[in-house]
Order: structure tokens, then C-alpha cells, then sequence
């Protein structure tokens, strides 16, 4: 009997150990595939847009609006991913309305981690940022991080409603990731969307340390944030969305 809970002991502990590193979620490595997929998705259906919120090249100020550090700095930087999976989003997006895109500059955040437990960050653009009438239905980022046990949301805001928070998972990756999340929003705001009269907006990114988290100055850098809207909403108000496409893995 003793036996039995000296190993039920060590298992729980085991468990917990596990859940402070908090894993990132299963990544798909071939990210080169992933942009493949969403350039057949766009040439298949023109109800799909592809938007970009953001390019980080440095016309939009951006600041760090809640903050328990006391280094808080934000900068654009000439570093940017140089892999065939960004190289060919980036050509994407110029064929897809943006063609002045230069990918010449990333977003650099940098802060210091003094209670690993509490610290967390927001971070916004001055104005936020309005997304085209649709569905947003899917979400890139591409993030630079050095193993970080910190964990990064995206806020979203529409008008009469709660802002809504979508996670992007642990950044505790080294080198440049493209993060690809389903956004999948509650039946309230897409009937406001879908009302024509309340389109969503682009707010913030939360950061926020876990208690795994070394203590001391970290920084991260973001590079071309960019949204998969679905039109067809206003196909037939008040249907369904289809999300078909969200769901391929």
C-alpha cells in the first residue's frame, strides 16, 4: 500500500511539473505547406480575403498600454524572418492587394520579467485597427522568441460587445514561428457582424509570464499580422458561417 501511493505521489508531481512548463500546443513544422494551403484556398473561393492588420514597417504607432515591468520598449527593427514559408506569404500577400509590401522591418518588444507569476503586458496600436465586413475566421503571426515561457493572446473588440481574447499558445520556441490560430467567434458577435453595422476591430496582444519564466530582460520580435476574413456571411444574412476551410489540418 505504501508503494502504491509513493507512485501515485511521484505521477501527481510529474503532472504538475508539466503543467508550469506549459507546452506549446502541436505545431506543423511544414510551414511552407500551411501557406501552400491558404494559396489554394484563396485561387478556389473568392468569398475568402486575405488581410493584412499589419506589416510592422513602422507607420503605426504602437504602446504598451498595461505593464508590471519596469523596462517596457517598443522598436522597429531591421530583422525579419528569412525562411521560404514567410518568403512565399510575403509574395502572397503582394498578389493579394498589397503590392508595396517590403517585409524590410519586424516589431521588437522588450521587457524584464521580475514575478514570474503575475508579470503580464498589453500591448496596442494607437487606434485600433478595423477589420473589412466578414467573418474573421483565421489568424498568422509571425513571432521571434528565445524559449520564452510566456504565453501571448490577441484581443479582438466590436462595438456592444465584451472584447474577446483568442491564444496564440507559449512562445517557449526558438527562432522564428509562423503561429496560425482559428478564430471562432460566439454567436453575439456574429450576428453583429452580420448586421452590416458592427464590424470588428483589432485591439491588442497580451503577454504574460508563466511561473517557469527566468527572471531577467527578454524581448520578442512580430512581423506581418494577418487575418482570413470570410465574405460569404453576406451571402445570406443571418445564416450560418462556413468554416470549412478553418478546419483543414
Amino acid at each position: 500500500m505504501q508503494n502504491i501511493k509513493k507512485i501515485t505521489f511521484f505521477l501527481g508531481f510529474l503532472l504538475s511539473f508539466a503543467s508550469l512548463l506549459s507546452l506549446p500546443r502541436p505545431h506543423d513544422p511544414d510551414e511552407l505547406g500551411r501557406v501552400q494551403i491558404l494559396k489554394s484556398a484563396l485561387a478556389m473561393d473568392t468569398h475568402y480575403l486575405l488581410y493584412l492588420v499589419e506589416d510592422f514597417e513602422g507607420e503605426r504607432p504602437w504602446d504598451f498600454y498595461r505593464v508590471d515591468s519596469f523596462l517596457a520598449e517598443t522598436q522597429f527593427a531591421a530583422s525579419v524572418a528569412k525562411s521560404d514559408a514567410f518568403l512565399e506569404e510575403s509574395k502572397l500577400l503582394k498578389e493579394s492587394g498589397y503590392p508595396n509590401l517590403q517585409n524590410q522591418t519586424s516589431f521588437l518588444l522588450q521587457s524584464y520579467v521580475e514575478n514570474p507569476r503575475l508579470d503580464h503586458w498589453e500591448i496596442r496600436p494607437k487606434e485600433p485597427v478595423l477589420l473589412p465586413l466578414g467573418m474573421p475566421i483565421q489568424g498568422i503571426l509571425w513571432v521571434y522568441s528565445e524559449g520564452h515561457h510566456i504565453n501571448l493572446s490577441m484581443g479582438l473588440s466590436q462595438k456592444k460587445s465584451k472584447d474577446l481574447y483568442f491564444d496564440l499558445g507559449t512562445l517557449n520556441f526558438v527562432g522564428w514561428r509562423r503561429l496560425e490560430f482559428k478564430i471562432t467567434l460566439p454567436k453575439e458577435n456574429t450576428r453583429l457582424i452580420q448586421s452590416m453595422s458592427f464590424p470588428i476591430s483589432f485591439a491588442s496582444f497580451r503577454l504574460k509570464s508563466l511561473a517557469s519564466q527566468k527572471k531577467g530582460e527578454f524581448h520578442l520580435y512580430f512581423d506581418n499580422l494577418c487575418f482570413v476574413i470570410d465574405k460569404r456571411t453576406f451571402s445570406y444574412p443571418g445564416a450560418e458561417v462556413n468554416d470549412t476551410w478553418g478546419n483543414k489540418r
